[in-house]
């Protein structure tokens, strides 16, 4: 076996392993190319004879280890987890991956359904359903833009990447954060099938199935489905009742038709619904209004509750349980056409999202802060792109990237006993872009690969309709119309070196953007509703990826370093009549550095480690943010309330500076009557430093916490089945996933306690 770069050949078959990132044509795809469709040589030539002859065979190897491999080669951080790992970490959502990814954060707002994410500090906190995240979730290469589209979708995946740093230079969408890159499983060419069953206590369970084969010689599919119940863990304060308990369950069906020898069609359609609780949190504070209730000593304590009123306007019972009843559809086909010279890929996706939320944000039953949401979404996108094939020392990639989104959007709020008053906000959203993009890399010598990218984007958003009617007004409310928009250009240049076959260094410098948007809240003056800006941010990076001792050990480490541009930030402005008003707002100037370190290693047969470092600090450079306090105390003359800022310069950003996580297993092979079989006992570890509310001051910072999950798998060596018994949480840590506060209460969210069971898994 000789080894050259990334081809390794065994005989006259030479594995390549093939790109399989949404930066590449076609993302963890399986393609098998041999030499009998390329041109003959002429009768009589026997020159041309022997050198085919000599020509190896090229097979595309899928397969995460394949997958594994290529990002070695790719000058870029990007965490990968197969769908082993995924499992054995007990990720289920996308929120679980801030456990076992360095320099993530994942939190819901406000613990409703909206997930806001952070990645290497870029990122912003919102509740509402109309603005674009900092970092980008891809399912299949389709791109999810709205925060709340993105849970429930982590089921029958072959693995998920998380790519840090400003994307959309070779395809998808442009954010500033990075992408969270899922991919699930395709259809196979033999029949297989598999169940998952995973029960735990709280009468929590998953269940999780899959039949996939052939049904022609060219035509396969994969019928996928999962259900997960139970697990609450909070309870009523005043009854006792739980709440928190799962319900929800999606299906996803995929369809793989090799037209020809070089055309592939890949069809694919899901549907998911959750009828879930909702998460209320526990009170910091005493809260006075709607009758005295003391702070929570126990933080699974909550309560909810709702004013009859509101309760009749929506149709529910006042004594209704915070709950969620969303829906979410979609539908893709992505056609990929091979040519001699280049490679055509097609990507054409309709998704849609009904989002019906209850939340309690007062944790009390009275009606402080009860939020409704009502909203309807769909977005079509297409993309096209052309890649050349890795021949020669240029390659290049193109494309053209069109979205348009359609959001319906009501929000109602419950502020009877704070306030005297309910309020209903409508809207429309419409929004559109269109993106040309373009990319090129040289290789001057075998070792060395100079590339540059450029990105222009058109975005066109509007704000139709908007009103917010209280239930004391007398006339009807003002409506608004607002606009934004960015016509942007975003662009990479990176250098790529082979020190040796299996260690690179690389640099990169990229220019990232992400569009402005809209504080869609409930509107209290017209200027509540100015859009924010655009945010861009200029990246540096440098890292290096190695594998040693015949891939048994595995070192990668980048540091970066963010200059960041009207960072969109969610704090308030002063009204002279109202107040204080919460609003997103732009930061002129802040920065970032951090670093990570992933390391993988096997160092005897059967053990395996891995271990996760990540460190990363902001600080403001130019924003004057409110002072809420000082601005609000003005109010008290009678003359109007007056704005006071506070210099924020050299201020931290107040995002976790120091994440670790890792694992350990051992695979036991047994011995006698059990030879055969292998025993796997397996630990894994997360921890996260302190998170500091800068703006809205200590008492909301989240104190820094250490989890620790351990489970013991038996199984044949053929893996046909297992049995897994575990603990989650195994020290029992009581942990703060969030604290803020909304009218009268200060709350936290509370992070899941102890967990213990079993999971069971057959493939056939």
């Amino acid at each position: 076996m000789k080894k050259y770069g990334k081809i390794t050949t065994i005989g006259r078959v030479a594995v390549l392993f093939t790109c399989a990132l949404p930066t590449c044509p076609d993302a963890f795809a399986a393609s098998v190319t041999t030499n009998e469709h390329k041109p003959k040589p002429a009768p009589g030539n026997q020159k041309g004879s022997v050198q085919a002859a000599l020509q190896p065979e090229t097979i595309h190897v899928s397969g995460a280890n394949a997958h594994a491999e290529h990002l070695q080669h790719v000058g870029g951080s990007i965490a990968h987890l197969s769908r082993e790992a995924l499992i054995q970490a007990h990720v289920t959502t996308v929120n679980d991956l801030q456990n076992v990814v360095p320099n993530l954060q994942v939190e819901n707002a406000f613990g409703g359904g909206q997930p806001q994410f952070h990645l290497r500090g870029i990122g912003f906190f919102d509740y509402g359903s109309n603005n674009t995240p900092d970092v980008m979730t891809y399912v299949d290469g389709v791109a999810y833009p709205i925060g709340v589209m993105t849970q429930g979708v982590m089921f029958d995946l072959a693995g998920v990447d998380v790519e840090r740093g400003p994307t959309g230079y070779t395809s998808g969408r442009s954010v500033t954060g990075g992408n969270i890159m899922m991919q699930t499983a395709d259809p196979t060419k033999t029949l297989t099938a598999g169940i998952s069953e995973d029960i735990a206590n709280r009468a929590r369970s998953k269940t999780d199935l899959y039949v996939s084969g052939p049904i022609t010689r060219r035509l396969s599919y994969r019928i996928s489905a999962e259900t997960v119940h139970g697990g609450a863990y909070e309870y009523n304060r005043a009854t006792g009742e739980h709440i928190g308990n799962a319900d929800l369950g999606a299906v996803r069906a995929k369809l793989r038709w090799e037209a020809n020898d070089t055309t592939t069609i890949n069809l694919s359609g899901h549907y998911g619904i959750d009828r879930s609780d909702s998460t209320p949190g526990y009170l910091i504070n005493s809260v006075t209004s709607g009758g005295y209730i003391p702070a929570d000593s126990d933080h699974y304590a909550t309560g909810w509750g709702m004013s009859r009123q509101f309760a009749n306007n929506l149709h529910l019972n006042p004594n209704s349980k915070p709950f969620r009843n969303n829906q979410s559809w979609g539908v893709d086909i992505n056609i990929q056409k091979e040519f001699s010279w280049a490679r055509l890929t097609s990507i054409s996706a309709y998704e849609v999202m009904y989002r019906r939320e209850l939340n309690d944000w007062d944790a009390t039953p009275a009606a402080n802060a009860d939020e409704y949401f009502d909203s309807n979404l769909s977005i079509f996108s297409q993309e096209l792109r052309l890649a050349s094939h890795d021949r020669g020392p240029i390659t290049w990639n193109a494309g053209l990237y069109y979205f348009k989104e359609d959001l319906q959007d009501a929000m109602y709020s419950n502020f009877q006993n704070a306030f005297g008053f309910n309020t209903e906000t409508r809207y429309s959203q419409p929004d559109q872009g269109f993106s040309e993009f373009a990319s090129i890399t040289y290789r001057p010598i075998s070792h060395l690969r100079i590339g540059f990218g450029l990105r222009h984007e058109n975005e066109w958003k509007e704000l139709d309709n908007f009103y917010t009617q209280r239930s004391t007004a007398l006339v009807p409310a003002t409506h608004y119309d607002r606009k934004t928009g960015m016509d942007q250009v975003s662009g990479k240049a990176s250098i790529e070196y082979d020190i040796r076959p299996n260690v690179m260094a690389y640099f990169n410098i990229r220019r990232g953007v992400k569009e402005g948007g809209f504080s869609a809240y409930n509107v209290s003056a017209p200027s509540q509703l100015t859009p924010f800006k655009p945010e861009w941010l200029m990246a540096y990076e440098l890292g290096f990826k190695s594998t040693f001792f015949n891939h048994r050990l595995r070192i990668n480490g980048a540091a970066f370093k963010y200059d960041y541009h009207d960072q969109q930030v969610q704090s308030a402005i002063e009204d002279p009549t109202i107040g204080a008003i919460g609003k997103i707002i732009n930061a002129p100037r802040s920065s970032l550095w951090g670093v990570e370190l992933e390391a993988q290693a096997e160092p005897i047969r059967g053990l395996h480690l891995t271990q996760n470092f990540g460190y990363e600090q902001g600080q403001y450079e130019q924003f004057q943010a409110l002072n809420i306090a000082a601005s609000q105390a003005t109010g008290a003359s009678g003359n109007g309330y007056q704005t006071i800022n506070k210099n924020m310069q050299g201020k931290d950003m107040g995002f976790p500076k120091l994440q670790l996580s890792g694992s350990a297993s051992y695979d036991i092979r047994l011995p006698g009557a059990l030879r055969g079989y292998i025993l796997t006992p397996e630990a894994n570890y997360s921890y996260r430093s302190e998170e500091y509310a800068v703006i809205l001051g200590p008492l909301y910072n989240i104190k820094p916490y250490f989890l620790l999950n351990t489970s013991l798998t038996f199984r044949p060596k053929n893996g046909k089945w297992s049995v897994t018994g575990y603990v989650q949480n195994a020290l029992n840590r009581t942990y703060d996933l969030t604290r803020n506060f909304f009218t009268t209460s200060n709350f936290g969210i509370v992070g899941p306690p102890r967990f213990y069971g079993a999971r069971v898994s057959y493939t056939y």
